[in-house]
């Protein structure tokens, strides 16, 4: 009885609504406890008795007790755990703030004026400039000399979060928190009444009454992240562990299921992938479903870590990770399988060893999942024995199967061609097997010791902290422009927004939710500053306006109305999306806006306006677009490096490898950045595009799975080289040609990277397209591979344009090559460079053939000259004028271009180094002398690289498309 297989998508998107609308009230219920805290004391403000609050002391005057609603919005999240791991961020973030202010603010105390003269004299001096034309339109004072003194050390404490590698929520919160605070101190303004100067009489605005003040806001923020842990385990606990330990005992089955489908395609059917559309399909979703739990197993794990230390969860999410890469190698295979002839009989002789070996793969993955959820560290298992027995035996069995087929089929070397895809199958189900049998021995090296556990951690964080490598050049890019932001808006608020701290906030909010990129963000900001400012805005006038004096009646219904705009907001935010953003904004801006300091602010006030102007302010220098390619050429350059280290090294040096460059190839492919590349995808769609070519959202895509697959390939040639290390084997000898590959290889990831630079960031399609053309064409004339043409290339390349037209002038190609070397090569060295090429095909170079009437017999049979242009040095991509076709005496002369590129050299240079291995296997039955590490490594090599070279030419194909 197989698995239960429900239809009903409508009752999983109910539940997915159920549990995101239950978050969301849980935040609604902590904003509405946050808003019992904005509580005024009986009485009236006065210099006498300055307490206007409940809970907090008499002589606390900054206010903003707001801000623990607005920290119990961020600090929220999907379970204990992330809530936990939130709230500590925000804890270091908030008390790093304290601390430096604390110490800027008990040695730096801000100038009071104590009489009516001593402000005129500061006036007249230029300290004090009174600032009539605001946009609030209320005339305040601003102290140069103040904040030219803190403004300093203030821009100093964010450059200085914004280096180290703190976690983004502790980013944003000590650099939102040192804003508040230093803008708020160095104001020379009354906190309650902006358009009033300070009281210095009754000693509150003293450096160590502010330090007192500011330590009391430090607590706002914590608790408001109090309440947001509070509310998780209300009305029950949302606990990460349980929903991880879901995930993991469902990965099995899922491992399973791919497996199944991907053997069974191979093993049984009979037609390509390609012409099965349900199958194709059906493993294509199977695949994306796979990386998506992956995905959430490894966010749970973040989260699940909060909560309890875990013991061998993290190896065992690991162990699935690497089955989900191996079985798309397998995949792989099936992709290139054509089902030819030698197909047919090898599965007849190992269908069963195969299904054999299948299930006692799965077999062994249950174990070790009841193991792992056990909680053992010493795993034994009772089925590693038998699968390893098993697959050695089908490795064997395959071997004795093609040598008796070889014999007896007689292969041709297309056969032999055809059938590589099976080495690399079959090298995907043994190292699937490997894999597992690894599995037992890392967990026991690691580390089960829970202080030592805690002791490594520490240690790594504070490696982590001096680390130098961390300090990259990109990094200091995006803090200077994010610094850069905030110094700008820090001015504005000073001058223009009366010291109000919300622009240059936000911008600290922003930088720690996302890459870089904030065009992207700033829409959604924008939809929710407008939701969180108007709409509670309205409501609010109108709930005052109506409650008249009924103080009791106004609360209820404001705080309703809270709860449900915050429920509304926060749902938003939970289930996802492009919007999500927009949902978090709406919340936390509401909080602001609907729990003010006076209870029913002046109906005239223009103060949410106001913030709806500075928050969209806050729009970071950094651009998504030019990230993205960034990360795609650092990923390109990480697989270059791969392939050198594991497929020249390893040929170069008969099958062995160094562990150096084992660990260097590991350490790349566990550097790439495919996840960034997915959310600067999203990032990029938002941008303006102002003076570049329009952003292609399916090209992007396609580049974006293109490096997917290529980390796929570098993941498979790395497996290979690495089990083949273990089994102790070396290569003797192989002869077959990767000369022309390999260059081809390598000159094709260069013309991605410079594709990828800054020269092409706003070429069109036409104009990529030109260059990929031109390198293509130089690399068909180039034969040797020397990064030079001579005159044999260039006769090659012109009997090449001859033969298209229908004419072989052979009695005068040497002055056609002649003519040809005097106009192209400009240094006259005897040699024609790519830049010398690239320019006289950019000027306009052809070739002209005299087409000449069959009835002329008496001429010769064809004339041919090279067209004569001057050669300068344009710029790359200058577009040129072509000259059209010459009507001279009747003499029709039909223009050919050089530039005449068909398809892409590298899938010619892959099938020729197919075709060479296929013809030195089978030259004097070499297939005999190899042992079968060696026959599955060549195989699974080629099959491998071939893989590739066509992933290469798809992703430069993908490049040139507009």
């Amino acid at each position: 009885m197989g698995k239960a297989r429900p239809m009903d998508t409508e009752a999983q998107s109910r539940t997915e609504f159920k549990a995101n609308l239950g978050l969301a009230m849980r935040t609604g219920l902590g904003v509405l406890i946050a808003s019992a805290f904005v509580t005024k004391a009986a009485g009236e403000h006065t210099p006498a008795r300055p307490n206007i609050w409940v809970c907090f002391p008499e002589w606390y005057i900054l206010g903003g007790i707001n801000f623990i609603a607005v920290a119990c919005v961020f600090a929220a999240g999907r379970n204990i755990g992330a809530t936990l791991r939130e709230v500590f961020q925000q804890k270091l973030g908030v008390f790093l703030a304290f601390a430096f202010n604390a110490v800027l603010f008990h040695c730096f105390q801000p100038r009071l004026f104590y009489s009516d003269a001593e402000v005129q004299a500061a006036v007249l001096d230029g300290t004090l400039l009174r600032i009539t034309t605001s946009f609030s339109g209320t005339p305040y004072y601003v102290n140069n000399g103040d904040v030219v003194t803190v403004l300093p050390f203030m821009m100093a404490f964010n450059a200085f979060i914004l280096l180290l590698p703190f976690e983004a929520g502790t980013k944003k919160f000590s650099m939102v928190n040192n804003l508040i605070f230093a803008l708020t101190v160095v104001s020379p303004n009354d906190y309650s009444d902006p358009s009033q100067l300070k009281d210095a009489a009754h000693g509150l605005y003293a450096s160590p009454m502010i330090v007192k003040n500011l330590f009391i806001y430090m607590w706002l923020g914590l608790i408001g992240a109090f309440l947001s842990f509070l509310v998780v385990w209300v009305p029950y606990p949302i606990f990460a562990i349980r929903k991880l330990q879901a995930q993991t005992l469902s990965a099995a089955d899922t491992i399973h299921d791919l497996l199944h489908l991907v053997v069974d395609a191979y093993c049984f059917k009979k037609k390509n992938v390609e012409h099965m559309h349900f199958l194709r399909t059906k493993i294509k979703r199977k695949f994306e479903l796979a990386a998506l739990q992956k995905d959430a197993m490894t966010g749970l794990l973040n989260d699940a870590w909060w909560e309890q230390i875990l013991a061998i969860t993290k190896p065992y999410i690991d162990l699935y990770a690497s089955l989900l890469d191996t079985l798309r190698a397998m995949n792989q295979a099936l992709q290139l399988e054509h089902y030819d002839r030698l197909h047919t009989s090898f599965m007849a002789a190992l269908q069963q060893d195969v299904c054999g070996v299948q299930v006692r793969a799965i077999a062994l993955l249950r174990e070790i999942s009841l193991e792992v959820h056990a909680n053992h560290t010493d795993l034994q298992l009772t089925q590693l024995r038998t699968l390893q027995a098993e697959m050695e035996a089908l490795l064997i069995r395959f071997q004795a199967t093609q040598t008796k087929l070889f014999l007896t089929m007689h292969p041709t070397p297309s056969d032999v061609e055809g059938n590589i895809p099976l080495n690399l199958f079959l090298f995907g189900l043994q190292s699937l097997c490997a894999t597992m049998a690894e599995f037992p021995a890392k967990v026991r090296n690691e580390t089960h010791h829970t202080p030592s556990r805690i002791l490594n951690f520490l240690k790594r964080s504070f490696w982590s902290f001096v680390d130098p490598r961390k300090l990259t050049p990109t990094r200091f890019q995006i803090a200077f422009k994010v610094w850069l932001a905030l110094l700008l808006s820090s001015l504005l608020a000073v001058y223009v927004f009366g010291f109000s701290s919300t622009a240059p906030t936000t911008i600290a909010y922003v930088m720690g939710n996302q890459i870089g990129g904030s065009f992207g963000i700033s829409l959604f900001r924008a939809v929710g500053v407008v939701a969180g400012v108007i709409v509670p805005s309205i409501a609010l006038f109108f709930v005052c306006t109506y409650s008249g004096e009924h103080t009791a009646v106004m609360l209820l219904l404001r705080n309703l109305f809270f709860f449900v705009w915050t429920t509304a907001s926060m749902y938003v935010k939970w289930k996802g999306g492009l919007d999500s953003y927009a949902g978090l904004v709406s919340a936390f801006i509401a909080a602001g806006i609907l729990l003010p300091d006076d209870i029913c602010p002046a109906p005239g006030s223009l103060s949410s306006y106001a913030n709806v102007v500075q928050m969209t302010l806050g729009v970071l220098l950094i651009s998504a677009y030019k990230l993205l390619r960034r990360n795609v050429r650092t990923h390109l350059t990480l697989c270059q490096g791969a392939f050198t280290a594991l497929v020249e090294h390893t040929l170069m040096c008969d099958g062995t490898i160094d562990s150096a460059h084992l660990a260097a190839v590991k350490a790349a492919l566990q550097t790439t950045r495919l996840n960034d590349q997915r959310i600067l995808l999203k990032e990029a769609l938002f941008e303006p595009r102002l003076w570049r070519p329009a952003f292609s959202q399916p090209k992007y895509t396609a580049i974006v799975d293109g490096c997917q697959r290529l980390l796929t390939n570098t993941t498979i040639l790395f497996q290979l080289v690495e089990w083949f290390q273990r089994r102790h084997a070396s290569i003797a000898s192989y002869n077959f040609s990767t000369l022309e590959l390999v260059p081809s290889i390598h000159e094709t990831f260069e013309t991605l990277h410079t594709l990828f630079g800054a020269q092409f960031q706003f070429a069109d399609a036409d104009q990529t397209a030109l260059f990929v053309q031109m390198k293509e064409a130089f690399q068909i004339a180039d034969k040797q591979c020397s990064g030079f043409v001579d005159a044999s290339d260039v006769k090659a390349l012109l009997l090449h344009v001859f033969e298209q037209s229908g004419v072989l002038p052979m009695d005068a190609i040497d002055d056609y090559v002649a003519d040809f070397m005097e106009i192209v090569n400009q240094d006259k060295s005897g040699h024609v460079s790519l830049d010398e090429f690239m320019r006289a095909l950019e000027n306009g170079l052809l070739l002209e053939v005299e087409v000449l009437p069959t009835q002329r017999s008496g001429r010769p049979p064809s004339a041919t000259r090279l067209q004569e242009i001057s050669v300068d040095a344009s710029p790359l991509l200058t577009p040129s004028t072509r000259i059209p076709h010459v009507f001279d005496d009747g003499v029709i002369c039909r223009a050919h271009d050089i530039l005449d590129v068909e398809t892409f050299s590298l899938l010619h240079a892959a099938d020729a180094m197919r075709r060479s291995y296929a013809s030195w296997l089978l030259l004097d039955d070499r297939y005999k002398g190899l042992a079968l590490e060696e026959l599955l490594l060549l195989n699974s090599l080629v099959s491998g690289v071939s893989g590739l070279a066509r992933n290469l030419a798809l992703l430069e194909e993908t490049v040139v498309q507009p």
